[in-house]
């Protein structure tokens, strides 16, 4: 039997399903009804999703040609069994089986996905008719399909963490910024939403009406506020709610849409852990542990350096810097971090150093050319602030280095490229599947046959960047800043990370003592160059997260302290260099005086001059 009201999500099978006919056979007849009752279920809140035996790209083709693609989420096409792919799919929407509806035109399937998730409601194409019926009765509250293009952003997360080298990795990378409201009376309809609708989430289960709801919100001994939610893929709106009497909750509750990020937990620890009834089945418990460090990193804290630079600093790279960054306070800080493109794709390549120097370098056109052939790049990674005039020192990180497989044009030698593990090259023919079926790390890039091939015809693998290459490409970066700007260069672990399960990251300890032998000889010539050795702060195994590259939010903060000792000590250097330039120009306008009474005199002050400027910019 089909509860249509408990209906939150459809699962279509295609053939003779949602088309007449069977697409690897040949032509397909589109049913207008299906593709009209689709957009009608968007419109009132309900998701549709596909689950079909079938090539992706075919059905994706014509999905798009049937102007009806953009409808579906989450969808799974390949040749698989269908049950554990729905079972799959519904967790991974964080959705419980009791609230999805699958329709297929195979008995067998039904049965097996029933057999996976004995909740699920499952239908023959023939219960498509009744759907209709009832779905054409609902007023459409969701116009701007807003619960759809929630759970695009919800599908778009859910790639990129399954591509990240770590769930925390990914975590951090998000910038979860999370606020709480306290004038609940404003979002009323939005909360009473939350409570009839919320159930994975929904810690007391407690189902209040909405008067009795605005009775809690009007009482002042209710302590109560509505929480929100923004990341670096979009805003959450409204996704939960809290109304505590005498430091017990008696609502506690928080929509799916947020599932895994920790949300609830750093609501309950903001809370101060008040006392907590649980009724029923919650997917994720709350605990007495500390509010989770990824949400609300950039925040000030207690822990916040503060620093009065008034010149701009620019950070750039992916989660090391990211979170190092977090404990530094200046409006005049510029941060370049991984973010997601207008492909939906996830960025942190810009920040290797062979990116960074071709972008410099290239041309406009070049630029557009290497945008259309390598669809993991995107238009604003050519966008950085670190060569501007006013910047007075700018952080990188070595550990993306050796992370990056190293491609060349074989058109143009001196096209370069750098994306992806190294250890799963492009162009190697036996990663295709791979990298077409998400099984490597392909930062949020949809690969096909067809586009592998033809990156292969015109890019070489050239294998990882050496050591020398890396110090040759730092010794162009600082030609290419102002000649005041410092460059201070992150350095990875030397200490093995003794749990590494990672074919990316082997010996990576021993390859990051190497990169460090040089950078801080280099340190050592080029008073500019300046480093901060992660591996200065791990005293134990416990210090690490998953890999060599994550550690515990202590080690960025002692990180964060050097960064700033170095941002003071430069601004003690342009207190300095101002009283010199001063003593300086003093000087020149006596030179300037004398110099036509006194020739050797101008000599001799030229000299001086020159000498006391040498200075000022060895200092800067």
């Amino acid at each position: 039997m089909i509860k249509y009201k408990d209906i939150k999500l459809v699962v279509w099978d295609l053939d003779d399903t949602f088309w007449t006919g069977t697409l690897s056979e040949g032509e397909i007849s589109p049913i207008e009804r299906n593709i009209l009752l689709v957009k009608k279920l968007s419109s009132i809140g309900v998701v549709n999703s596909i689950c079909s035996k079938n090539t992706y790209d075919d059905a994706f083709s014509k999905l798009e040609e049937l102007g009806v693609n953009q409808y579906f989420v989450f969808s799974s096409i390949n040749w698989e069994p269908k049950g554990q792919r729905l079972s799959g799919l519904i967790k991974d929407m964080g959705l419980r089986a009791a609230n999805v509806l699958f329709i297929d035109d195979n008995i067998q399937n039904l049965n097996e996905a029933k057999y996976y998730e004995a909740n699920l409601m499952v239908a023959l194409p023939s219960a498509i008719e009744e759907l209709w019926e009832w779905a054409i009765q609902q007023a459409d509250a969701d116009g701007d399909c807003q619960r759809l293009n929630q759970y695009k952003l919800l599908e778009i997360k859910h790639k990129d963490k399954a591509e990240s080298s770590s769930n925390i990795e990914f975590l951090y990378s998000s910038n979860t910024r999370v606020d709480i409201g306290l004038d609940c009376s404003c979002q009323v309809d939005r909360i009473y939403e939350l409570v009839k609708r919320t159930n994975q989430l929904n810690y007391t289960k407690l189902r209040s009406s909405r008067e009795e709801l605005e009775q809690i919100i009007a009482d002042e001994s209710y302590k109560k506020g509505y929480v929100t939610v923004k990341d670096n893929y979009g805003d959450y709106g409204v996704v939960g709610f809290y109304a505590c009497k005498d430091n017990r909750l008696i609502h506690f509750l928080f929509s799916c849409r947020t599932i895994g990020q920790g949300i609830e937990q750093y609501v309950y620890a903001h809370l101060g852990y008040p006392k907590l009834t649980v009724v029923g089945e919650v997917i994720q418990m709350v605990d007495s542990s500390p509010a989770p460090a990824w949400i609300n990193q950039h925040v000030s804290s207690s822990e916040t350096i503060k620093n009065s630079l008034d010149e701009k600093i620019v950070i750039k790279g992916a989660c090391d810097l990211d979170i190092m960054a977090s404990f530094l306070s200046s409006s005049n800080i510029v941060t370049e971090f991984a973010y997601i493109g207008e492909k939906n794709n996830r960025i942190e390549h810009h920040n290797h150093s062979i990116n960074i120097l071709q972008w410099k370098r290239m041309t406009e056109k070049s630029k557009l050319q290497l945008l259309e052939s390598c669809i993991f790049n995107d238009k604003d990674m050519y966008a950085t602030k670190m060569f501007d005039d006013d910047v007075v020192m700018v952080f990188i990180s070595s550990q993306i280095e050796p992370n990056l497989g190293c491609y060349q044009n074989k058109n143009d030698r001196d096209l370069k490229i750098a994306f992806a593990e190294w250890c799963y090259p492009l162009t190697d023919k036996s990663f295709w599947n791979a990298y077409i079926n998400g099984d490597v790390c392909t930062y949020g890039n949809c690969f096909t046959e067809n586009w592998l091939r033809e990156f292969s015809q015109n890019w070489e693998y050239v294998g990882r960047i050496t050591v020398e290459e890396y110090i040759d490409n730092l010794k162009q970066i600082l030609s290419m800043l102002n000649r005041k700007c410092k460059l201070c260069v992150l350095l990875g672990s030397e200490v093995p990370y003794e749990a590494n399960k990672q074919q990316a990251y082997v010996n990576r300890h021993v390859e990051y003592k190497l990169y460090n032998d040089a950078i801080k000889k280099l340190s050592e010539d080029e008073p500019r160059v300046l480093t901060i050795s992660f591996g200065d702060f791990i005293t134990s195994q416990s210090d690490y997260l998953d890999n060599i590259n994550h550690y515990q939010r202590r080690v960025y903060y002692e990180a964060a302290k050097v960064a700033k000792s170095y941002i003071d000590k430069y601004s003690r250097a342009k207190v300095k260099n101002n009283f010199l330039l001063f003593v300086l120009e003093t000087f020149a306008a006596i030179v300037r005086k004398k110099v036509n009474k006194n020739g050797h005199f101008f000599r001799f002050a030229r000299r001086v001059f020159h000498f006391v400027q040498k200075i000022i910019n060895r200092n800067m």
